[in-house]
């Protein structure tokens, strides 16, 4: 792992996410006196079912997929995407160590992290604070049902274009780099449907897809071209958390 960047000024480091954004001076500073700033390596397992819960995450401009696997395979079917809009703990804000998903880093990056146990001090003690994880956790339940009815009725094309759409919203800056196995197995699907989809997508000229570098070439044709979930996602969390749009 690389060396930690530099400990950020708190409004900086606090801005980057937007799931703390909105807390007053007082409570950002308490927050970060807590954590230690990190960075993520690609493909760095932050939790698995099995494992006791250590730690939460706050990325800044990292990105992280939570995922169901079955009989311990290691590619997990994904259920949802974590960047600069969320946190990477939520059993620990139930008062849980255990987690039934699998959250892997797929977008190396900054973040903050904070132990188990100053974390539900912060909980405890902050009531700002403690609101605010908890409609994170309400939002958070509402998108993963989602998830579960998209991968069950939506076409793979839809569902790539919004899987698309949801990490280039958490990546406004940069490239977005995904092989066809790995889309296949972040949306469940045999590779060929992927590259199907992917094709299908280029040809309509809303994606550029050369050597696994994905461009959005038309966003609001991607958007149209995704199933409703997107939308949906969106609009959950800002009513959820408050008007705190996403994008």
């Amino acid at each position: 792992m690389k060396d930690n960047p530099p400990i950020p000024e708190p409004g900086s480091a606090v801005r980057a996410n937007r799931l703390l954004d909105r807390l007053a001076g007082t409570h950002r500073k308490r927050f970060l006196a807590s954590c230690e700033p990190i960075d993520l390596p690609f493909g760095e397992v932050l939790m698995r079912p099995g494992v006791h819960a250590t730690h939460a995450w706050f990325p800044i401009d990292a990105i992280v997929s939570l995922g169901m696997a079955e009989g311990g395979e290691q590619h997990s079917c994904e259920v949802g995407l974590v960047g600069f809009e969320g946190m990477v703990g939520i059993p620990l804000l139930l008062g849980s160590n255990a987690s039934s998903l699998r959250a892997t880093v797929v977008r190396p990056g900054a973040a903050l992290r904070i132990a188990a146990v100053p974390l539900r001090l912060q909980l405890r003690s902050s009531e700002a604070f403690r609101e605010r994880m908890q409609q994170y956790v309400l939002v958070s339940l509402t998108q993963l049902a989602r998830a579960a009815v998209c991968t069950r009725y939506h076409r793979v094309e839809e569902r790539l274009a919004r899987w698309l759409l949801m990490t280039r919203d958490r990546t406004p800056c940069g490239p977005v780099y995904a092989t066809h196995e790995f889309l296949a197995a972040a949306l469940g699907v045999r590779r060929a449907g992927v590259t199907h989809a992917a094709a299908t997508l280029q040809r309509r000229h809303l994606i550029a897809y050369p050597r696994g570098v994905l461009t959005v070439l038309d966003r609001e044709g991607l958007q149209a071209a995704a199933c409703g979930c997107y939308a949906a996602d969106c609009a959950s969390y800002a009513q959820g958390m408050q008007g705190a749009a996403l994008a």
